[in-house]
């Protein structure tokens, strides 16, 4: 007869260590033990005016996790609807935050859906700032532990293993390249730490898939590399400076479906990188410093997560022909008026604009997989919004300004055909 082996026996002998299910059952509370006085219970608060005065109401609940320099990093989901927020300890003391320049109590990034809280006065006080390892060297079924306050359970501990890396296309963020797990995450877990079996920080817990709104097996986080480069961009500039090629590409599935399809090249922005390095319409993109691409989300993510000032190898096929091109990923500039109301843009739809490098127009080069605007799609061409001609970004932001911030309807052409899309709240 076989000897039955234990499956904790199991997993730390796959990795050259023998033990028994009370090493696993230690590690696993070693592991939890090492990380509790990282994590944070967080409380949003909004404003509501009553008369000359307002009150404070408490509208959801979320977790922290604290890093360097007394910040706490979270889920910009969790305190995008706050006007106030209270942090608690897991030993029951409460700390004050201080506001940042932008006169809000966090600094974000939308596209990653990432936020960071500054702890007021935290010389004074014994934080204990996480450890961050290195996500890249994540295994699939390596055993991870997830800390937060579900349903505002302050400290809960759950565990499981990962499931798979890089997911993307999945639709909660804008630059996605998610860590997923069976770690059970419910409403309350968002900006928790997800650690492995040595205390170190992965991920930091983000979403689940759910048709119920609880947790049905599948969960996701965001890798610890991210976390670690959007936070240091966050804390040095106050906003996130992306690297940008400025090319808009469609997927194309046409006579490559066993390769898993390709991206082909519909628009370049005028200025960009792209436009510079000589990228045309219609080349279509084979890798990316030698990772294939395949996918709009595997595209992002492989940009994305690339900071300002990174050359990257760009393989393409053009006419036939197959060809390297080789670019400098720089921040996209735009004067301040320009950008400040292209953030307005985004913030209120969910949508980017951009000018065709070849024809001058302006046109929609991102939509938001959370935009309240569901039939604009990548590369329309906008004609005119409420019945004012469109032609060029300057035209578009002044008319939008002029209508305070808000637009009734926007007519874009679209294949050769002109549609008027209604954006009204």
């Amino acid at each position: 007869m076989l000897p039955i082996i234990s499956l904790a026996a199991l997993l730390f002998s796959a990795t050259g260590v023998t033990a028994g299910t009370d090493d696993f059952n230690a590690a696993c509370i070693n592991a939890a033990d090492s990380v509790r006085k990282s994590v944070v219970s967080i409380s949003i608060y909004e404003k509501k005016e009553n008369g000359k005065n307002g009150n404070y109401r408490k509208v959801a609940y979320g977790s922290g996790t604290i890093i360097d320099d007394g910040y706490v990093v979270t889920n910009y989901h969790v305190v995008m609807k706050g006007d106030y927020f209270q942090v608690l300890f897991n030993d029951g003391v409460q700390l004050e935050l201080e506001k940042f320049q932008n006169g809000k109590y966090y600094l974000a990034d939308q596209k990653t859906d990432i936020a960071l809280l500054k702890i007021r006065s935290f010389e004074n006080t014994s934080l204990r700032p996480v450890v961050f390892a290195d996500s890249n060297r994540l295994s699939g079924g390596e055993w991870v532990l997830a800390i937060g306050n579900p349903y505002g359970l302050r400290q809960t501990i759950t565990s499981g293993i990962v499931s798979s890396k890089g997911r993307d296309n999945i639709g909660f963020a804008d630059i996605e390249d998610f860590i997923q797990t069976d770690v059970s995450i419910n409403p309350g877990n968002s900006g928790g730490p997800l650690i492995n079996l040595e205390g170190k920080l992965v991920g930091i817990n983000t979403a689940i898939r759910s048709d119920s709104g609880g947790f049905q097996g599948i969960s996701f986080a965001i890798p610890s590399n991210l976390v670690k480069q959007v936070c240091r961009e966050l804390i040095r500039h106050g906003r996130v400076r992306r690297g940008w090629i400025g090319f808009l590409v469609k997927e194309e599935h046409r006579g490559l479906e066993k390769e898993g399809g390709y991206l082909k090249i519909i628009s370049v922005i005028r200025n960009s990188p792209a436009e510079s390095a000589g990228l045309l319409p219609g080349d279509i993109i084979r890798k990316v410093d030698g990772e294939r691409i395949t996918t709009l989300g595997s595209l992002i993510r492989s940009v994305g997560n690339k900071p300002v000032g990174t050359s990257i190898d760009i393989l393409l096929a053009r006419d036939g022909h197959v060809k390297h091109v080789s670019l400098v990923l720089r921040e996209r500039m735009v004067y301040k008026k320009i950008r400040n109301g292209m953030n307005k843009l985004f913030m209120r739809y969910g949508i980017e604009i951009d000018e065709n490098s070849q024809t001058g127009g302006v046109i929609i080069s991102d939509v938001s997989p959370k935009s309240i605007v569901y039939n604009l799609q990548k590369g329309d061409i906008i004609l005119s919004v409420d019945g004012k001609k469109v032609n060029s970004l300057d035209s578009f932001i002044r008319i939008f300004y002029q209508g305070g911030s808000r637009i009734g309807t926007m007519t874009v052409s679209r294949d050769s055909r002109v549609f008027d899309i209604q954006l009204n709240e």
